[in-house]
């Protein structure tokens, strides 16, 4: 196998597992950051139609629903950091080669 795809799988892994634990433990408030930039970004595309597709919430309970969502986003995200590097893992101790595209 060659070692710069092992090398770039296991920083791949390990940086996909480190922000969804990030994103799952709120970090230092990088998920409330993070929805609220989000937020504040997408407010321009904010236009409730008069039959209204979103139920009146205030400015804190859309944040506060918006941060659960994307705690369990992390969740996902870690647990999928550590099936990939587990995978890596028996690749690489197995001498399985790691499929390419050519």
């Amino acid at each position: 196998m060659e070692t710069w795809r092992i090398l770039a799988s296991a920083f791949t892994c390990l940086i996909v597992s480190l922000v969804g634990v990030a994103l799952a433990t709120n970090f230092r408030g990088v998920t409330e950051w993070h929805v609220r930039r989000s937020i504040a970004t997408a407010n321009v595309l904010r236009r409730v139609p008069p039959w209204r597709w979103f139920p009146v919430a205030s400015h804190d309970q859309r944040v506060a629903r918006f941060v659960l969502m994307e705690r369990a986003i992390g969740v996902v995200f870690a647990a999928m950091g550590v099936m990939f590097l587990t995978v890596l893992a028996y690749a690489v101790f197995s001498g399985a080669p790691i499929n390419s595209s050519r």
